[in-house]
């Protein structure tokens, strides 16, 4: 049985331009527990986040992705809500991470990533969010 990492109301918002990754992080967050929503477009899913951002709990999203880079989504969804934890994934070596960017996200997972690597990621950020909750 999936350790549970997440409540009922933590919603993962997770955006990558590659289906399959982007279906294997929603189906290992929902294998434990998160409910997730998952876009391949990431100017949709900045849309999307800006008309339910209190509703999205954790991003998780690509570095590069066309249109909007994972940078820009980043800046944009933290100017709505600057506490949102976000876990950065690349295929990328890591001097390609912009430094402005690495301050602002939780964990940045290089690809190819194990699935045990992104649980842990995902629940240490969820964690941080829960703990603020009840600090508040």
């Amino acid at each position: 049985m999936a350790q549970i990492i997440c409540d009922d109301k933590d919603v993962v918002l997770v955006v990558d331009d590659e289906e399959m990754i982007g279906e294997m992080i929603g189906d290992t967050v929902e294998r434990h527990g998160c409910q997730h929503i998952s876009f391949q477009d990431p100017a949709e899913a900045q849309q999307y986040y800006i008309a339910n951002a209190p509703n999205i709990t954790l991003l998780i999203t690509d570095l590069t992705m066309p249109l909007v880079p994972g940078p820009q989504l980043i800046k944009n969804v933290l100017r709505v809500n600057p506490k949102l934890p976000i876990i950065l994934v690349t295929g990328y070596a890591d001097e390609h991470i912009p430094d402005d960017i690495r301050p602002l996200v939780e964990h940045i997972l290089p690809k190819p990533f194990l699935k045990a690597e992104l649980v842990y990621a995902v629940r240490t950020a969820l964690d941080k969010v829960h703990h603020q909750d009840l600090s508040t």
